[in-house]
């Protein structure tokens, strides 16, 4: 039997990226699973690979920084797979800015995505989880951004820091619902969003954007970036029974990129 055999997982963000990857590796331990993206069309490509990997899978829209579409999300999750087991927090957006160029709108843009939004999605499903009486995983995905300075992105740093608080004072308000609540940190890691960072910081450097990611990886302690799939690896273990007596945790996933930044 897999490890996550016919439990009910929803991913927010599985469009594309990490999401996606979360998703198809629920679907390879057995769960079945709730694809929701902003994109519908993505969620739906989504979707469709986990239905390949012969496991129930249903696609939804939602923006996460709108309260009415996470009440959507929940209810359509409810109704087409029963209940929902696992929530993957994912959902996140990024603005490259000098911090001197940060207006109120993109403040708001990344802060209302990334952080309130966040909680509001773990709130939402922790209220399910609660009714159905039978606990369940919350994982949040956060970012190493969250933990070390970030002078081009500061408002997603200040987001992504948020993520890890709440996922910890969240671990302990849920904890005696048996709801267990971690988050994920990870490093450079090769999607379209961290592309956009690369691509940033190539230019400040007035380098290729090769020569920066060669150079990037070339500090790392395991000589290689992310891949999607790395993040869905410690999802799918803190998603497991392996993780039942963890809970509150900010786990980096970076190839040892905090330890020499």
């Amino acid at each position: 039997m897999a490890r996550l055999d016919e439990k009910i997982a929803l991913v927010t963000g599985a469009g594309r990226g990490i999401g996606r990857a979360m998703a198809v590796r629920l679907a390879q331990e057995g769960a079945y699973v709730v694809v929701a993206d902003i994109d519908r069309r993505l969620a739906e490509e989504t979707a469709a690979q986990v239905t390949g990997l012969g496991r129930k899978s249903l696609a939804v829209s939602v923006d996460v920084s709108r309260r009415a579409d996470i009440a959507q999300m929940i209810q359509r999750s409810v109704e087409g797979m029963g209940r929902i087991d696992i929530l993957m927090n994912n959902a996140g957006v990024l603005r490259i800015q000098e911090v001197l160029d940060i207006i109120e709108a993109d403040w708001d843009f990344v802060c209302n995505v990334n952080l309130k939004g966040a909680f509001f999605v773990m709130q939402a499903v922790a209220r399910q989880m609660i009714q159905q009486g039978s606990g369940g995983k919350i994982i949040n995905t956060a970012s190493i951004s969250g933990k070390q300075p970030e002078p081009h992105f500061l408002h997603y740093g200040v987001s992504k820091a948020g993520v890890i608080s709440m996922t910890k004072s969240a671990a302990v308000a849920f904890g005696p619902y048996h709801i267990n609540i971690n988050a994920i940190c990870p490093g450079t890691t090769e999607t379209d969003m961290s592309m956009m960072a690369m691509h940033a910081r190539a230019e400040r450097n007035q380098v290729p954007v090769e020569e920066e990611i060669q150079r990037r990886v070339a500090t790392l302690p395991t000589g290689r970036r992310n891949q999607p799939e790395d993040i869905a690896a410690m999802a799918v273990f803190l998603a497991s029974p392996d993780a039942d007596n963890i809970t509150g945790q900010a786990y980096n996933v970076d190839g040892g990129a905090v330890m020499i930044a």
